[in-house]
Order: C-alpha cells, then structure tokens, then sequence
C-alpha cells in the first residue's frame, strides 16, 4: 500500500500528457514539435503563443501555456536559426507545475531547390507539487473511514521539487514541386535520458521519445490551399497518432489575409481513440489565430460526454526587410 495514492495520481495524469505536452494544434508550435523547425517562416521574427485548457468539468483544469521566439540569420545560401522557448504546464488540484525554459540552434542548408534543417534544443525543466493536498495510506483513519491529511503521512522517499537537464534533436527537409511544398521530419527528444521522477529512490530514467511529422501546402486553386498534418510519436509501447487537415480561403484584402477550418482526431493506434478536433482560424495582417476544441471520444466519454478541451495559438511574424540573397547590379550595352 506505500505510495499507493501518490502512485494512482502519477498514473491518471501520465495517461493524460504520456511523457510531454501535446498539442491539438501541434503544427503551431514548431521548436515543439521538432528543434530543427525554429525559423521555418518568410520574416525577420516570429513569436508564437499557445495557451490549452482541458478537463474543466473536474472542477480543477490542466492548463498548458507555451510562448516562444525564434530568427533565422542568413550565412551565404544557408541559414543558422536561433529560438527560445518557454513552457508552463499547470494542474491546480495538487498544485502540480512544470516549467521549462528550451534554446534551439539550427543550422539550414539549401542544396538546389531542397531545404534541409538540423537543430538542437538544450534547456532546463523545473517540476513541483505539493504534497499536502496529496493522501498517503498512512493517513487513513480506519475509525472514520477518511483520511485526515494532518496526520503525518510516512513518506521519506519523496521530493516536491526536481530539476534536470533535457536535450532533443530534429532534421527537417522540404521541397517546393509545382503547386505543393511538403515538410517532413524527425525528431528525437530526451536523447540524455534524465532522471525525472519525485522518487528519491527510483533510478529509472526518462525514456527517449522518437516523434515523425508531415505536412504538405497545396494550393489546389489560386486562392484555395489544403494543408494536411500528421505527427506520430511513439516511445517504448505507447504511441500518439494525430493527422488531419485544414482548408484555407486566401482573401484578397490588406487586413483579413485568409480564413481556414478543418479537422483533426488523435489516436492512441489499435488501444483507444482519443478525439476529434475541429479547428478554425484566420490570418489577420502579420497575425495567424487558430481556435481549436477536442471532442472527447474515449471510452472516458461514456462516463462524462462533456470531457473536452480548448486550445487558442497565436502566432505574429514580422516582415522581412533585408534580400535573403546578394545581388549586384551592372550597366548593360
């Protein structure tokens, strides 16, 4: 019975996130979703901001928060592409938090009309919990059938705060083929196995975390765009499959740049579906807005069919001034 309660809370909540944070809009969020995709954009900078809220009908939801910088600097026909990230992932039941703080390097190389990105993400990850409005078996009073969390609760062998150190790798390719542009990659996250657990006495360490993505730009029609998504993450025996697509109006206007809808589902691949995502949005001058919200359709929603979650991006570039490459003019004869 040691550890019991502590154990089935580690349990829930890991099911939830599975190792990380994710994304209904995973797309949004590049230097997440793989390092090597910092500075994938046409401007000077970008800043993005992702804000996910889930499971509000426990009384107490997750929220998920992510802002994040990134530039590309041009080096002759290449690039070296910088970005910074920072995450907080929050549930308030047991005042549950992580943080962390992620720096990315990429380094571009353009060989004839292909683009081929390799980045590395360093950073630091904070993660606290309080464990006074957390049972323990020892706290158990047998007299009143409760527990009364006054009572020493008997655990030696658990810290609320950890601190570790986190590395992750991608390599990206792209390639424009007439009307469609598609980007493929695969990123490895955790490749150092950190030891991420509140256990003082547990040893095992963070499995790695292999993530493969795809998304394709179509410009079926002038001013008509399909945009496919898919990302499937995998590590030891669980697996994440998202895929999906948006439908994107291109508006002939200064301000409302285009308009899209489309839809997602994520599956956890031959155990359990897990939602259906529709998904809206809009380009409004140097901003792209997408609003998305998870129909739950796991067998959870037998139980309760209103288990959903929302999730807003935000993401604003600037524009480019300065030619990507150098030209020098001459008279002609």
């Amino acid at each position: 019975m040691k550890q019991i309660t502590f154990f089935f809370f580690l349990l829930i909540f890991g099911i939830s996130f599975g190792q990380d944070l994710h994304l209904s809009q995973f797309y949004t969020n590049q230097m997440n979703l793989n390092p090597a995709m910092a500075a994938r954009y046409d401007g000077a900078y970008r800043f993005a901001g992702n804000y996910r809220n889930q499971w509000r009908e426990i009384g107490k939801p997750l929220t998920t928060m992510f802002l994040a910088l990134d530039k590309k600097i041009y080096f002759y026909s290449d690039e070296i592409d910088l970005g910074i990230m920072f995450n907080e992932d929050q549930f308030s039941g047991f005042n549950q938090k992580t943080n962390k703080i992620m720096l990315n390097g990429v380094y571009t190389k353009r060989i004839s009309t292909h683009k081929i990105s390799a980045g590395l993400q360093l950073g630091v990850v904070l993660k606290s919990t309080d464990l006074t409005t957390q049972t323990f078996p020892n706290q158990w009073v047998y007299e009143t059938g409760e527990f009364n969390g006054e009572l020493n609760n008997g655990e030696t062998a658990i810290a609320e705060n950890q601190t570790f150190f986190d590395a992750n790798f991608g390599m990206v390719w792209s390639k424009k083929f007439g009307k469609m542009t598609p980007k493929v990659g695969f990123s490895l996250f955790h490749f150092n196995r950190p030891k991420a657990t509140y256990f003082t006495e547990v040893k095992e360490r963070l499995r790695a975390r292999k993530a493969f993505s795809a998304e394709l730009d179509w410009k079926i029609k002038e001013d008509i765009s399909l945009e496919p998504k898919l990302l499937y993450m995998w590590t030891t025996k669980s697996q994440d499959l998202v895929f999906g697509t948006n439908l994107k109006k291109h508006l002939d206007s200064k301000v409302l740049k285009n308009i899209f809808a489309g839809v997602l589902m994520r599956t956890g691949v031959g155990r359990n579906h897990d939602a259906v995502i529709p998904v809206v949005g809009m380009g409004i001058k140097r901003f792209d807005i997408g609003l998305s919200y998870d129909i739950n359709i796991s067998t959870l929603s037998h139980y309760n069919s209103k288990k959903s979650s929302l999730e807003l991006s935000i993401i604003y570039t600037t524009p480019m001034y300065n030619p990507s490459k150098l030209s020098i003019p001459c008279d002609r004869y």
